[in-house]
């Protein structure tokens, strides 16, 4: 028996220690040498045989998880030999990756020895494994070939056993089942020929099975086999040298194993493999002349993922469409509808591009003629190819050219309905999702068109705005979807709005839309912006209030009101500043007037400075409307003036102290110079006589302005 022909060379494997998310696996290797090796030692029923085996299916379920199988490979290395293991991770692993080092050096050559003994290439354990098969499967490789006459038939002797024992979720592939050694093929896809054919030669000896019963094998077998091969690059290899497996194969055809391969391939591989096959179609173009068996087999299986595609309803991209026609592997007149307009659009694109400027010319002087109808019709046509290629440039041009012709009282009917049939063809959710996609992508520019277009599509663009915004750590990304939110309008605002404070962490960016949005000026934004008058961060409620205010002025008092009780001083000056632009007279306002200039007793505690110069400038509006109300300000604003007294002995011998700070007593005689009338003079010049700060000029200039309103007032 030659036992170490034929294993496949495998690429070298870079010896690294073992990472810990092997440590199950390495286990279970480990466990299941030594079982083959103890089991091999006793008898299946002694008690260190049962003992090996008793805890060897619970590894093996723990490891394969939610894997649909686990091989075990003998392959050779420019060093020697290999164990691998396939399965357990996208890319094999040597029994060195898995185990530690003094472990892996000590336990492969002994499991080679299994394989050797059975002429064996590979076993593949099945997710569906029952722990009966397993047990009897590491009984029979633990078993010495016996000398005799089937000497140099262990591949029989072993897959007869397995028959026996009813293994059915077992694979394996011996040296003798190798294909394709002489084409020079990649090792994983050899391996995965040989055990295709290994395992579809193994169907007729399913003698009870029904001919359904048959399929669904063959079906689960094909499945099996192809799942581990994903790449492109093996994929193709692997359709391509489906010849080897059909040979002497009864129950399948060349074409049928090709037809099958296919129909189990992905939906995302289908587009990958089809650019790889046209790939290897220009290389062996390239080095042969005139047609071949080769060209026509490649020719055949393209068209079968072509069929496949459109079977499965698939876009074909553009250049890859191009492609097959180029290279005849389908022709125009053979392609259903749909993807025949795909390629007339797409070489009416092209024709549009190369006389780009003309036609963006001919839009701003666009009649209601048969040419101008033709041209509509055109740049309808190419609008959503435009989008599809992602020229944002030349799709921003043509929306210009469309606003700009639009002026015009001639043009602007026809091209008015232009823009509503090219704001339909955009609102298609591939197109959209391409263009927020690509906001990450853009410069600054690029972004700017971005936005222009986003926001002509206007409703549909809304909610994948919106999901962008929530999605992106790009403050960017974040800036220009709200700008298309915000072109777009209200109905994409208020959805965006409600979601906000749970999508954005950054305060200035949810200022900043606040009253972005409040600019609209439409009414219907209030509620939504008043809900942000409660939020935790002070800057927010403060921009909230400023937002309310351009929105709903006066009408929005009773929010203004309520945040004069907000816990940050901040936040109350906005308040008051809202309060005094809209002229409130409202007993609240004026309490809170008094309560915050009023410092009479001493507990109370003291507002902000900055509160109370916004309160002067409110102040400033109450004498306005009636002398009520003037008399009012002024004896609040007189009252703030007054030194306070110190009560006692102590308060007869030292003089009092102001109530407020320079600036904000500066701040009071600028007010009363406002609403102020004769009987504020006498305090105001006594002030600008005795005091030489900024308070002094504060109150000769109030009692001056006081005195010529008085001057004037006469006079008429």
């Amino acid at each position: 028996m030659d036992a170490t022909a034929g294993p496949p060379t495998a690429p070298p494997t870079a010896s690294v220690a073992p990472r810990p998310e092997h440590g199950a696996l390495a286990q279970f290797m480990l466990s299941l040498i030594k079982a083959m090796i103890q089991t091999g030692y006793y008898a299946a029923d002694h008690p260190e045989a049962k003992k090996a085996l008793s805890s060897l299916y619970r590894e093996f379920r723990q490891v394969i998880g939610d894997r649909s199988e686990l091989t075990c490979l003998l392959a050779g290395t420019q060093s020697g030999r290999a164990i691998l293991i396939d399965g357990y991770e996208a890319t094999p692993l040597s029994l060195d990756q898995v185990m530690m080092k003094g472990m892996a050096q000590l336990f492969t050559p002994k499991f080679t020895e299994f394989f050797d003994r059975w002429a064996l290439l590979s076993f593949s354990l099945k997710a569906d494994l029952t722990a009966e098969e397993f047990q009897a499967f590491v009984e029979l490789m633990a078993q010495l070939p016996v000398a005799g006459p089937d000497t140099g038939h262990e591949r029989q002797r072993l897959t007869q056993a397995l028959l026996d024992h009813h293994i059915l979720h077992i694979s394996t592939v011996f040296n003798d089942d190798l294909v394709g050694r002489e084409r020079r093929l990649s090792w994983r896809v050899q391996m995965a020929l040989s055990r295709l054919r290994r395992d579809l030669r193994m169907l007729p000896l399913y003698q009870r099975a029904t001919p359904e019963q048959l399929r669904r094998i063959k079906i689960q077998i094909i499945d099996d086999v192809v799942r581990p091969v994903r790449a492109p690059e093996l994929l193709t290899e692997f359709l391509l040298n489906c010849d080897l497996v059909a040979a002497d194969i009864a129950v399948l055809e060349e074409t049928q194993v090709e037809r099958e391969v296919m129909a189990r391939l992905s939906k995302e591989m289908l587009p990958l493999t089809l650019r790889q096959f046209l790939k290897d179609l220009d290389r062996v173009a390239a080095t042969r002349e005139g047609p071949s068996p080769e060209m026509t087999r490649r020719l055949d299986i393209l068209r079968g993922i072509v069929e496949r595609l459109r079977a499965e309803g698939c876009a074909i991209e553009h250049d890859l469409l191009e492609s097959l026609l180029e290279r005849q592997v389908v022709s125009l007149e053979d392609l259903p509808p749909d993807l025949r307009r795909t390629v007339e659009t797409s070489r009416l694109t092209e024709a549009f591009l190369a006389a780009k400027d003309a036609h963006l010319a001919a839009l701003g002087r666009i009649a209601a003629d048969a040419a101008g109808t033709r041209l509509a019709a055109l740049v309808s046509q190419v609008f959503p190819e435009l989008l599809r290629r992602r020229d944002y440039q030349v799709v921003a041009e043509l929306l210009r050219a469309i606003r700009e012709g639009a002026r015009d009282p001639a043009t602007s009917p026809l091209l008015e309905r232009l823009a509503a049939q090219l704001r339909q063809a955009a609102a298609d959710e591939q197109s959209i999702a391409g263009a927020i996609e690509d906001l990450g992508r853009q410069d600054k520019a690029g972004r700017s068109r971005l936005v222009e277009i986003l926001a002509f599509i206007g409703d549909a663009a809304g909610p994948g705005l919106v999901e962008a915004y929530a999605t992106s750590d790009n403050r960017s990304v974040r800036v220009d979807a709200f700008e298309a939110l915000r072109q777009i309008g209200v109905c994409a605002l208020n959805p965006f709005l409600a979601r906000l404070p749970d999508i954005e962490r950054e305060w200035p960016m949810i200022c900043h839309a606040l009253l972005a949005a409040a600019d609209l000026g439409d009414t219907s934004l209030a509620q939504a912006i008043a809900k942000f008058l409660h939020h935790p961060h002070a800057h927010v409620r403060q921009a909230a209030l400023t937002a309310c205010f351009k929105l709903e002025g006066a009408r929005a008092e009773p929010r203004f009101l309520e945040a004069l009780r907000d816990r940050d001083a901040a936040v109350r000056q906005a308040a008051v500043e809202c309060l005094g632009r809209a002229q409130s007279r409202h007993a609240q306002t004026l309490e809170f007037y008094a309560r915050c200039l009023d410092l009479a007793d001493p507990a109370a505690p003291r507002e902000d400075d900055a509160v109370l110069l916004q309160v002067c400038q409110a102040m400033a509006s109450l004498g306005g409307r009636s002398p009520e109300e003037a008399s009012r300000a002024e004896a609040m604003l007189l009252a703030a003036m007054q030194p306070s007294e110190q009560k006692g002995l102590l308060g007869r011998l030292k003089k009092g102290h102001h109530r407020h700070s320079d600036k904000v007593r500066a701040s009071l005689c600028k007010t009363l110079g406002t609403v102020g009338t004769a009987r504020a003079v006498g305090l105001l010049g006594h002030m600008a006589a005795t005091e030489r700060s900024q308070v002094g000029e504060a109150a000769r200039a109030a009692a001056r302005q006081i005195q010529e309103r008085a001057s004037r007032s006469a006079t008429v």
